[in-house]
């Protein structure tokens, strides 16, 4: 089913495309000769600092940090995951660096994240960036995505159902991460002039973002973390936006 949804955008941009007779680009285009370097910021910035976010959490609740390995071995097991692996604070955090690295070229995931980024980015951004200035765009764009998310929040997906206020600060929540994520993946499609940097980024975030939760306890409350869907686990997210946002207007 997510991974379905994963195609909406794509076929509502397709279908509005057919209707309104509109013959824009999808900018599928990779360029990635000259914007190597946004290709690299888009494979492994956000993803290490939503590593740094989890490192916070665990820090701010060292109790929630599970060492026993059981949910990385029942989630990653069946693909070769050691079973046998000594799982300690020192393990967890070499195999966090190992998922950062291998999560861009997980190809199969960056493939469903394009199907949103075709929608979001490749095809509404640039029509909102027609009618009213850059910020207030991408500002909009991630409000958008983030109630396009609401159906599934309601549902229970990401957080749970089991926390205070459920379901609708989780939908908060979200739309917040998603105004954050998209500050990242318009600035790499703007600076491109592709989607093909946000697909990969939307990839490494879809697989790194899972792993905080499968090495912490069960019954904590998601709105905080560890993953960046929680407020704590997004401040390395928040902090590197932050400052892109000053380096930009300077």
């Amino acid at each position: 089913m997510l991974s379905f949804f994963s195609f909406f955008p794509l076929l509502s941009n397709f279908f509005t495309g057919v209707i309104t007779k509109d013959k824009s680009p999808w900018m599928i285009k990779p360029n990635f000769r000259k914007n190597w370097r946004i290709y690299l910021i888009a494979a492994f910035l956000p993803s290490t600092l939503i590593f740094f976010g989890a490192i916070l959490y665990f820090l701010i609740f060292p109790n929630h940090l599970d060492l026993s390995g059981a949910k990385l071995v029942e989630t990653y097991g069946k693909f070769g995951f050691p079973l046998n692996l000594p799982y300690t604070l020192d393990s967890i955090i070499k195999i966090g660096i190992v998922g950062i690295i291998i999560s861009p070229f997980i190809i199969p995931v960056a493939i469903f994240a394009l199907g949103e980024e075709i929608g979001w980015r490749g095809y509404l951004l640039p029509i909102l960036m027609k009618l009213m200035n850059k910020k207030r765009a991408i500002l909009l764009n991630g409000i958008l995505w983030g109630l396009a998310h609401a159906p599934l929040i309601y549902l229970g997906f990401n957080y749970g159902l089991e926390y205070w206020g459920a379901p609708y600060t989780g939908i908060i929540m979200m739309i917040l991460v998603c105004v954050v994520l998209d500050i990242w993946l318009s600035y790499v499609t703007i600076k491109s002039n592709s989607i093909i940097p946000a697909s990969i980024l939307h990839g490494s975030i879809n697989v790194i973002g899972e792993w905080p939760a499968l090495v912490a306890v069960s019954g904590i409350n998601p709105l905080w973390g560890p993953g960046p869907t929680g407020i704590i686990g997004m401040a390395g997210l928040l902090i590197g936006v932050i400052i892109l946002l000053y380096w930009k207007s300077k």
